[in-house]
Order: C-alpha cells, then structure tokens, then sequence
C-alpha cells in the first residue's frame, strides 16, 4: 500500500469520527445522560433558581458596561502646525478610513521606481525628530570637510 492511499485511508477515518461527533452534539436525545431518569421536581426549582441568578449577574454586568465611559470613536485630527511641517518636509495630507495620514511620492535608494510612503500624525513625528537629527549631523560634518579644521571636533592634531 502506497502512502497516499494510506493517507486517504487516514483522512476518511478522522472525518467519519468528526462527523460522529458533531452528529452526537447536534442531537442531545441520543447521549447517554439525556436517556437517564428525568431530573425530579427539586432538581427543577433549584436549576430554575441558579438560571434567575445567573440571569440577574448578567443583567448587573450590562449596566456596568453600559455606564463605563466610551472611548472618542473619532481620531484626533492632526494640528494646522503638524500639516505645516508635514508640507515644509514634502508630504501631504490624505484621509484613510477616517485617518488623516501624511504622505509623500519617494524613490527607494537605488531605484527610480516611485511609490507612495504614508504615515500618521505619530509616525511622522518620529519621522521629522529623525530627519532633523540627520540634518544637524550634516551641518555638523560640513565644517570639517577638506581638513580646514586642525583641531577640536574634526579630529586634526592638537
């Protein structure tokens, strides 16, 4: 016998067992515990009882939940100086599903392919905080360009 018909064999044999399964579940009368003796007149009060109970918690956490304060459905919108800076750095204002997002046409590095780039109002914060440190690290190493500088910060004898 190959394997894949074994498998097949296998495979038969777990969903006949799944369907045995699922049939004894959709029919209760069939279990073992429905065929026993019908439960007596107390055993009635008393689940009767537990089911009242049972209904009342339910009730008491719906009031709770219901009195909970609900979050803002509506996003924070970002602010005129947020799309200000968003504009100085190349991006543009666009709404997504409710979400405004800040997005820009750009060429990965060593392709000319463009595609569109989106963030939110907190991704180009830390976007912009990014690229104003790499700024400052430029300005930084332009003074020392061509050795001018002997000493100090660009790293010439002293």
């Amino acid at each position: 016998m190959t394997f894949s018909k074994l498998a097949v064999f296998v495979i038969a044999g777990v969903f006949a067992a799944a369907s045995a399964a699922v049939s004894a579940q959709q029919n209760p009368d069939s279990t073992p515990a429905a065929t026993a003796a019908t439960p007596q007149a107390g055993d009635a009060d008393q689940a009767a009882a537990l089911i009242a109970q049972a209904n009342a918690q339910a009730a008491a956490n719906a009031k709770a939940a219901a009195t909970a304060p609900a979050q803002p459905a509506t996003p924070i919108e970002p602010s005129p100086a947020a799309r200000k800076k968003a504009q100085n750095y190349g991006f543009h204002a666009e709404i997504y599903d409710g979400k405004t997002m800040f997005c820009r046409d750009d060429a990965a590095l060593g392709t000319r392919l463009v595609s569109k780039r989106c963030m939110d109002a907190d991704q180009f914060e830390d976007y912009a905080v990014q690229l104003q440190i790499a700024r400052d690290l430029m300005k930084d190493k332009g003074a020392c360009q061509g050795g001018k500088s002997l000493g100090g910060a660009c790293g010439g004898l002293q």
